[in-house]
């Protein structure tokens, strides 16, 4: 299956629950360079973004993937129906009314590649992946650092998924670089009612404090 197959996929099994997730596969069509000192940062949990919310650990799979922590902001439940190897986590905002079929929701894939690959690529195929796969619109892309590593946001606006309307998502995109493996994690955000303040006040809480860390057993 190709990368834009499984993007489309992964949305439409999203809708199809009513979650509106939009989750893509980033890591695959990255092109392998050299590139010392890009996301092999050996940060700590100090080097993070500290903030007002408990902290929930996501499972690794294995001890060679990297560290995964998400703030868990009151009112914010943890769902795992769509629990897969792409897809590591999901919560929504359950005292949220729900508009249009839709509650907010926050969802974390992780994936790897064999070998170095460039964060750049990785980003610019997160990016494509949302334009052609998806069909977003509205794309806007702002680079920073999480956790010392290089990252970056893309917010946009879906198209009709299913039975949900356009709305505002953000999507961040972290890359780490462990024994010659590449970790890519993207974290979507999202509600039919951006504007509302609780998800605004939350959204900002779970996208500053997430914290990537390098592999416990590395």
């Amino acid at each position: 299956m190709t990368r834009a197959a499984r993007a489309v996929a992964v949305v439409a099994g999203a809708a199809a629950i009513v979650l509106g997730t939009a989750c893509t596969r980033v890591v695959d069509d990255a092109r392998v360079v050299a590139a010392p000192d890009m996301g092999k940062a050996a940060a700590t949990a100090s080097d993070c973004t500290s903030v007002d919310a408990p902290m929930t650990s996501i499972p690794a799979h294995t001890d060679e993937e990297p560290v995964l922590k998400i703030p868990q902001p009151d009112g914010w439940q943890r769902v795992t129906m769509m629990d897969s190897d792409l897809i590591r986590f999901t919560m929504r905002y359950a005292a949220a009314p729900s508009r249009g079929g839709m509650v907010p929701t926050a969802v974390v894939t992780l994936e790897s590649h064999r070998g170095l690959a460039e964060p750049r690529e990785v980003f610019d195929s997160q990016k494509d992946a949302l334009e052609t796969a998806l069909g977003a619109t509205d794309v806007q892309t702002t680079e920073f650092t999480l956790c010392e590593l290089p990252a970056e946001m893309i917010e946009y606006t879906t198209p009709p998924l299913g039975i949900l309307p356009p709305h505002p998502a953000k999507v961040v995109t972290a890359v780490l670089q462990a024994d010659d493996v590449t970790w890519a994690m993207t974290m979507t955000v999202q509600s039919a009612d951006p504007d509302n303040p609780t998800y605004q006040r939350d959204v900002e809480t779970i996208l500053t404090g997430f914290q990537m860390l390098p592999p416990s057993g590395g």
